[in-house]
């Protein structure tokens, strides 16, 4: 009870100005040195009363934190994704691909605790693939026919989170409205590799996807966009953010599979719709889409988040030693 009261009595001094713990101040502004506002834990751009009340608890309690590392790996149905490989069977034809890219952000990373409780991963800030709450996957590795990559890979979504027992994770795939539309030019790693970026949407591809021939492409970012700079303000017609949702996934022993195979599961890659470029490139007007908008967790007609279940990740657990 008194922790209560203590609480409530520095949440209000909180809302009401600023305040002092130790060397450091919170200006008045309410916004930190990263630019984003103080005790928005889910970076959306609000702080709730809750988020409030959970930082100050973080603050007495030392913020006891333990390290955390979610495992990725990128498939093609069964088969691990590797540069230059042939893979049979793949959509509603059976056609053969050989990809020559696979790489997609998520964001606002959770973990579900066994009480149905989401709990946000802190990222780790390495410089390279992480930056605030956002994270790039990549699987291939610059060898043929992956020319327009990078050598560097990265299967792991890396952080922190307070110490607990958790049965599920939920993640955004792309990137938040805030960073996908700021100055990329001068973006900080992973928001600055320019083939990850559409100069004609002046924002990101979530997720991409080449093959060597050419015969396919999936390249999904937001459409439809207003923002006005350099404070992003504004909305897309077509936000085309997928809202994954895993259960039954041990972070400590399970992967988080992206399977190709099954994101064209339902297209015919042998034939495409006239006047479109190959595949998917989130056009509205483009109902090759629609698959594999579906597939990725969103509904192609708005591009918001779908109401049935997306295809894309599926979690694998480790075989059972007999």
């Amino acid at each position: 009870m008194r922790r209560f009261f203590l609480v409530v009595f520095i949440a209000a001094m909180l809302w009401c100005g600023a305040i002092w713990f130790g060397r450091s101040v919170l200006a008045t502004t309410g916004i930190d040195a990263a630019g984003q506002c103080i005790g928005d834990a889910n970076r959306d751009g609000a702080v709730t009363v809750d988020e409030v009340y959970g930082a100050i608890n973080n603050a007495l309690d030392d913020c006891s934190l333990m390290p955390i590392t979610l495992q990725f790996s990128g498939n093609v149905g069964e088969q691990t994704f590797t540069c230059g490989s042939i893979y049979h069977g793949v959509g509603t034809t059976g056609a053969d691909i050989v990809p020559s890219d696979f790489r997609f952000y998520v964001h606002n990373v959770r973990l579900i605790r066994d009480d149905g409780v989401e709990v946000s991963v802190l990222l780790d800030q390495d410089g390279i693939w992480q930056y605030q709450n956002v994270a790039l996957l990549d699987f291939e590795d610059k060898t043929q026919p992956c020319n327009n990559c990078t050598k560097q890979m990265n299967a792991t979504v890396r952080g922190k989170i307070a110490p607990g027992t958790y049965n599920g994770v939920r993640f955004t795939l792309g990137v938040p409205f805030r960073l996908n539309h700021a100055d990329q030019s001068v973006a900080p790693p992973p928001l600055n590799l320019t083939g990850l970026f559409w100069s004609w949407q002046d924002g990101y591809k979530f997720i991409r996807i080449d093959t060597a021939f050419d015969n396919l492409r999936v390249h999904v970012g937001s459409t439809g966009c207003y923002y006005v700079r350099p404070n992003v303000i504004g909305g897309c017609a077509h936000p085309n953010r997928g809202e994954i949702y895993l259960p039954a996934f041990n972070p400590a022993n399970d992967t988080i599979v992206a399977d190709l195979a099954v994101l064209l599961s339902d297209s015919d890659i042998n034939s495409n719709q006239p006047d479109t470029p190959p595949g998917c490139m989130a056009d509205p007007n483009d109902s090759d889409c629609d698959p594999i908008m579906r597939n990725l967790g969103v509904d192609f007609a708005n591009g918001l988040p779908a109401a049935g279940p997306q295809k894309f990740f599926r979690v694998v657990s480790p075989t059972p030693v007999p």
